[in-house]
C-alpha cells in the first residue's frame, strides 16, 4: 500500500528530473574550451622523444643532449649521463686542447742537419740527418693534393745549399715520440688500412700508400695495373690480381703482412670494374720517410752514396751538439692542421697532435702523457671530467668513454672560448664537405650544421652546432651504440633530429 507521503515525493522527484533533462541547452553554463599548446622547445622535444622510442634500433641505446649555446638552457636530454664509445667524436676533445693550448699559429719545426760539411764541389762528406718534430703535414692532405710537393721543398732547400752529393746516409730520427706505433686498444688487424696508419715522430705520406688499380683491357688474364702514390719502391708488392670479363664472377682482396712492408693483391678484377683506389699503410714510417727522400734526391740529380736509416738502428746515438744545420722545414698552421683532422675524420694526424700535446706540456711525446694534458686543460676550464675516459687521440679505440653530458661541456666551452671560430670552422658542414657532405640534403639542416661524425662498429655520434631560422645558436650531442641496424638507417634518424632543431624558430 502506498501512502500519500511517498506519493508526493515520487512527484517531486519526477518533476525535477523532467525539469532536468527538458532544460533549455539555450540557459546551459557553457565550460570554455581549453586547449593545451607546448612551447617550442617542448614541441621538438616532443618530436624527437617520438622519434627515438618508434627507432628500430634493435637493442642499442641513445643518448642525447641539446641546448642553447647563448644560455646554455637544455631543453632535451636522454640518457645524458650514460657513458658512450664516441668514436671520432673523440677528436672534438683533442683538437680542443690542440688548438687553445698550441694556439692557432702554431708550426712544427724540422730541422735538417749533417756531421759533415759541403766542399767547393758540392759534395757533403757526411750525414744528411732529419731530426723529427713529430710534423703529421707532410702529405698530400696539405699540398693540393701533390704527393711530391713536400720531398720537392726538401731538394730544392738542398739544391739551394749546393748539394750535389751526399756521401753518407740518410737518417731519419724519430726519438721526439716514444716508439709506441699504435693506439690504446686498437685491433691488430686494422695495422693494414689508412685509418689506422702507424704514428711516428718522423712521417710522410700519414704512412700509407694510395694505389691505383686499372684493368689491362688490351689483356684478359693478365694482371691489373698498379701504380703506387706516391712513387716508391718502399713496399714489396706482389701482385696476383688478374684482369678478367666483366661476365665473370670475381673475388678480390689486398693487404700487407704484419709487421712487415710485404704488401698484397690477389683474386680476379672485372674488366667494368674500370679505374679505382686502395691504401696499404706502410711499417716503419721513419725509414719510409728517409727511403721516399733518397728516391727523390736521386731522381733530382743529387747522387747518395749511403743508405736510408731510421737512427734507432744505429750503434751511437746522434749528437746534436756535434752537427751543422742545413735548413728547417716549418709545417702548415694548428688552424689549418686541426681542419685535416676534423673534416676528414683523419685518425693519424689526430693521433700526432695528442703526443705532441705530451711532448710540449708533459714529460715525453707520449699518448698517456698526452691525455694527461689534456684532461688537466679541461678541468682548468671548469670541464667535469670523473667520468671522461680518454684512451687515444682519434676514437678508433673502443676503450673511449664519453657522455653526452661532457661532450656538450666541451662545445660549450669552445663556444665561449677566443678561439671559436677557428674550432667551428674545422668541423665538417653538412650537405657541403667534410664526413658530413652528403648528410642532411634538401632539408633545412643543409648548410647549416657544423657537427663532428664518428663511426666504428656499432657506434654512430654526430655532435656539434647548429642554427635555428631565427639564427640562435644550439650546441647537441647524439649518440648511439650496439645498434645492429644498417648505419645508414641510424643516419637518416641523425638527419631528422637536426632538421627538427634547424626548422625550429
Amino acid at each position: 500500500m502506498i501512502t500519500n507521503s511517498r506519493i508526493i515525493l515520487i512527484s517531486i522527484a519526477t518533476m525535477i528530473f523532467v525539469s532536468c533533462s527538458t532544460h533549455s541547452p539555450q540557459t546551459a553554463t557553457v565550460l570554455p574550451k581549453q586547449e593545451f599548446r607546448r612551447s617550442a622547445q617542448q614541441q621538438v622535444a616532443f618530436e624527437i622523444d617520438t622519434l627515438l622510442n618508434q627507432a628500430p634500433t634493435e637493442m642499442g641505446w641513445w643518448g642525447v643532449k641539446i641546448q642553447y649555446a647563448n644560455s646554455g638552457e637544455v631543453f632535451y636530454e636522454r640518457n645524458s649521463a650514460k657513458m658512450f664509445m664516441p668514436a671520432s667524436n673523440m677528436k672534438m676533445y683533442t683538437t680542443a686542447a690542440a688548438l687553445c693550448l698550441l694556439k692557432p699559429q702554431y708550426r712544427y719545426e724540422t730541422d735538417f742537419v749533417t756531421n759533415g760539411a759541403i766542399d767547393k764541389q758540392g759534395v757533403l762528406a757526411g750525414d744528411l740527418v732529419i731530426k723529427g718534430s713529430g710534423d703529421p703535414t707532410w702529405s698530400w692532405r696539405f699540398y693540393d693534393g701533390n704527393y711530391d710537393s713536400v720531398m720537392v721543398r726538401f731538394v730544392d732547400s738542398l739544391k739551394a745549399q749546393g748539394v750535389t752529393r751526399i756521401k753518407g746516409n740518410i737518417i731519419g730520427d724519430d726519438n721526439v715520440f716514444d716508439d709506441v706505433s699504435r693506439g690504446y686498444g686498437w685491433s691488430w688487424d686494422d695495422e693494414v688500412y689508412y685509418y689506422a696508419a702507424q704514428i711516428s715522430g718522423l712521417s710522410y705520406s700519414e704512412n700509407y700508400i694510395d694505389y691505383t688499380l686499372t684493368p689491362d683491357s688490351m689483356h684478359i688474364g693478365e694482371p691489373v695495373i698498379i701504380e703506387p702514390h706516391p712513387q716508391t719502391t718502399y713496399m714489396n708488392l706482389r701482385n696476383d690480381l688478374k684482369t678478367v670479363s666483366s661476365d665473370t664472377a670475381t673475388d678480390w682482396d689486398y693487404g700487407r703482412d704484419l709487421e712487415t712492408n710485404n704488401g698484397w693483391f690477389k683474386g680476379e678484377y672485372r674488366l667494368e670494374k674500370g679505374e679505382t683506389e686502395r691504401t696499404i699503410t706502410i711499417h716503419n714510417p721513419t725509414l719510409f720517410t728517409v727511403h721516399v727522400l733518397k728516391e727523390r734526391l736521386e731522381e733530382a740529380g743529387i747522387i747518395v752514396d749511403g743508405e736510408p736509416m731510421d737512427a734507432d738502428d744505429l750503434t751511437d746515438s746522434l749528437d746534436y751538439n756535434k752537427m751543422t744545420g742545413l735548413f728547417s722545414y716549418l709545417s702548415h698552421p694548428m688552424s689549418d692542421i686541426i681542419r685535416k683532422v676534423n673534416r676528414p675524420s683523419q685518425n693519424f694526424i689526430a693521433e700526432t697532435l695528442q703526443k705532441t700535446l705530451g711532448k710540449e706540456f708533459g714529460e715525453g711525446g707520449s699518448s698517456w702523457e698526452g691525455r694527461k694534458v689534456q684532461l688537466t686543460f679541461y678541468d682548468s676550464l671548469g670541464m667535469d671530467t670523473r667520468n671522461l675516459k680518454i684512451r687515444d687521440g682519434s676514437g678508433l679505440s673502443r676503450h673511449n668513454l664519453v657522455s653526452p653530458n661532457t661532450s656538450t661541456s666541451l662545445l660549450q666551452m669552445m663556444w665561449d672560448h677566443p678561439y671559436r671560430s677557428y674550432y667551428i670552422e674545422s668541423f665538417p658542414l653538412s650537405g657541403r664537405f667534410g664526413t658530413t657532405r652528403k648528410l642532411t640534403l634538401g632539408t633545412s639542416a643543409e648548410a647549416n650544421v657544423r657537427a663532428k661524425t664518428g663511426t666504428i662498429g656499432y657506434v654512430r655520434s654526430l655532435s656539434g652546432y647548429t642554427w635555428t631560422q631565427s639564427g640562435e645558436p644550439i650546441i647537441f650531442s647524439l649518440m648511439v651504440n650496439h645498434y645492429t641496424i644498417p648505419t645508414s638507417s641510424v643516419n637518416l634518424l641523425l638527419e631528422r633530429i637536426v632538421a627538427l632543431l634547424s626548422d625550429m624558430e
